[in-house]
């Protein structure tokens, strides 16, 4: 299979490494559905259910950088599989937890498919799209907008929470089996990196890949931008949702905040053609982010009040910029010639790995006052604007 040039195939790969997305977010943000359900059940506190909320990134804390090393190493098509096995078996049994530890163990399993995904997107999409990497990384972006998006407002529908997990299980149990077909070799990867130009020698060890991407500033700012940015956003939604229920019933505080996601899956879509306008990158990043989190903060002014167009509004904002930072990396060519795999780890761990701590923190912190907490991720999400000037200038990339 030629990644770079067989138009079906790189379609068909991108179509199953979204479909995964999709999975773990819709199976991760069932409990945020369920929350009355779940939260009464297992007399979870806030902390509690936060913690079990963003449990699933806890593996690609702890893995991705060792998951990403073994993609440029050994290829893709193994790990994702047997990841994707994990997650369905995890997504099922949730539904004989009877306590937190329990509830959070499945959790933190469900994530093996996610951590891997996450940590080989870079290298994956990369070496399919080449100069359009940003703009499939927005259809990344977008199908785990829409497992969000579809999780929050069909979770309250089922009866119970065991059906719920079932159909998770099912879902990454159907694109596991999927991307055996679509997975590319070791072989065809290597040889389609750096867009036709020689990657790293095969022979390289695990040890000096890992050596060269951790010397890379760019690396890790990319890393923490994206951790920030996504604890703030994803946060957003989950705790919408608590805070809707003060007023709402809690199917309509479900689909409420589903609109957060579907804006966005369109602002995911639209962010790297929206980018392409501005000669400048680092301008439409900052002015993202402000943006952003001007309606971030609008949405929790106003949450007795709730309004369609502007929880849609503050998904498509929030949402425009993730694409083209996490693309950042691959444009680098000496990310490119072999190391995109490492690279995507590093960032994978960290930035998954502050988007597990930080609502985390904000919840011991501040406590059960979701009002307070959605204004505290309107200001992260802000905050984030202030690392534009540093990244690298346009004429540095590809």
């Amino acid at each position: 299979m030629n990644v770079s040039k067989g138009t079906v195939e790189k379609y068909a790969l991108l179509f199953v490494v979204c479909g995964i997305v999709f999975a773990a977010n819709y199976a991760q943000y069932q409990v945020s559905g369920l929350t009355h359900l779940v939260v009464s059940d297992l007399h979870l506190t806030s902390a509690e259910f936060s913690a079990v909320l963003f449990a699933p990134f806890v593996p690609a804390v702890v893995f991705g950088m060792p998951v990403g090393v073994c993609a440029d190493r050994y290829g893709v098509k193994a790990l994702v599989f047997i990841a994707s096995a994990i997650s369905a078996i995890a997504a099922a049994a949730r539904a004989e937890c009877a306590s937190f530890a329990t509830l959070f163990t499945a959790t933190m399993l469900l994530g093996a498919a996610p951590c891997v995904v996450n940590a080989i997107v870079l290298k994956v999409l990369g070496s399919a799209f080449g100069g359009e990497t940003d703009r499939a990384m927005g259809w990344f972006y977008a199908a785990g907008s829409g497992g969000i998006a579809c999780s929050l407002a069909t979770s309250p529908l089922f009866a119970t929470p065991g059906r719920a997990y079932a159909l998770a299980a099912v879902l990454f149990a159907v694109f596991g089996l999927l991307w055996l077909l679509v997975a590319p070799s070791a072989d065809v990867l290597q040889a389609a990196d750096g867009f036709g130009v020689q990657g790293a020698e095969p022979a390289a060890s695990s040890a000096s890949a890992f050596a060269a991407v951790i010397k890379m500033p760019i690396v890790w700012l990319v890393a923490i931008l994206l951790g920030v940015a996504l604890a703030s956003a994803t946060a957003y939604p989950g705790y919408l949702v608590s805070a809707l229920e003060a007023s709402t019933e809690p199917k309509a505080a479900g689909l409420l905040a589903s609109f957060v996601t579907l804006g966005s899956i369109v602002g995911s879509v639209a962010g790297p053609y929206v980018r392409a306008q501005f000669g400048d990158y680092r301008v439409f990043m900052a002015i993202s982010a402000m943006a952003g989190s001007a309606l971030m903060w609008a949405g929790e002014a106003f949450v007795s009040h709730p309004s369609v167009g502007l929880m849609f509004a503050i998904g498509v904002s929030s949402s425009v910029a993730g694409p083209v930072v996490q693309s950042l990396p691959y444009m680098l060519p000496e990310v490119r010639e072999g190391l995109a795999g490492s690279a995507g780890g590093v960032v994978s761990t960290v930035s998954l790995g502050l988007t597990f701590l930080i609502p985390v923190a904000l919840s011991f912190c501040i406590g059960e006052s979701y009002e307070t907490l959605l204004f505290g991720c309107a200001v992260l999400f802000g905050a984030t604007a202030l690392v534009s000037p540093f990244l690298p200038s346009p004429d540095s990339l590809m």
